[in-house]
């Protein structure tokens, strides 16, 4: 079990700190906002209504026992930035925080911001290539350059494993993981010599450049 102190309770913040609870995570909420507070306290390990920019409030709630913390403040950069170097200073192992824009990314970069997240634009892209790419059923950006998707196996690929494939080489690309037409469970260690079949699902990953390329 990991522990999540969350500031910022908006929609984001909100289903966050639900669906890291329903996975068994300790979870404690910070916001000022007593109704967005109250929202989510039967489903968070502790609800505190306070101001999160205060240290006396971050100190009494033990926020640099947390694993991790995650500020979810849209289109307030001050704060972010404020509270970011608090948490620093208190000695929080990790920081996650939302961005609104290329030029906030590149500000929480500078100030030592862990993992940086931007929702609306990570949304659009996934929407974006899931709805050009028909086969393609989950996008994820793993990095700048880098991205993983599930996705049907291409006809080409049907009667072949992934040896005669070897897509490693001619496209830069690995296979994590296969969901076998037919079987519910997914085979994180699919064997070399498997051969493709029609309606088998693999997850990949690789460089946006070489995944777009592949699905050409």
């Amino acid at each position: 079990m990991k522990s999540f102190v969350i500031f910022g309770l908006d929609a984001f913040g909100q289903t966050l700190a639900v669906s890291l609870e329903q996975s068994g995570h300790q979870v404690m909420v910070i916001d000022e906002n007593d109704e967005a507070v109250r929202k989510v306290a039967d489903i968070a390990t502790d609800a505190i209504i306070g101001d999160p920019m205060s240290e006396s409030v971050l100190r009494k709630a033990g926020v640099s026992s947390f694993d991790t913390a995650v500020i979810s403040f849209p289109g307030q950069i001050n704060n972010t930035v404020l509270l970011t170097m608090m948490l620093k200073d208190m000695g929080v192992r990790r920081v996650v925080a939302r961005a609104c824009s290329e030029l906030e990314c590149r500000v929480l970069e500078k100030i030592g911001v862990d993992t940086i997240v931007f929702p609306e634009r990570d949304m659009g892209e996934k929407l974006a290539h899931t709805l050009d790419k028909q086969d393609v059923f989950e996008y994820l950006r793993y990095s700048e350059d880098y991205s993983i998707i599930e996705e049907k196996v291409p006809a080409t690929w049907i009667g072949k494993n992934m040896i005669e494939l070897d897509l490693r080489r001619k496209f830069g690309i690995n296979i994590i993981a296969v969901h076998e037409a037919g079987n519910s469970k997914i085979n994180i260690s699919p064997a070399p010599d498997r051969q493709f079949a029609e309606g088998d699902v693999v997850t990949l990953i690789g460089s946006n450049k070489n995944i777009n390329k592949l699905n050409r």
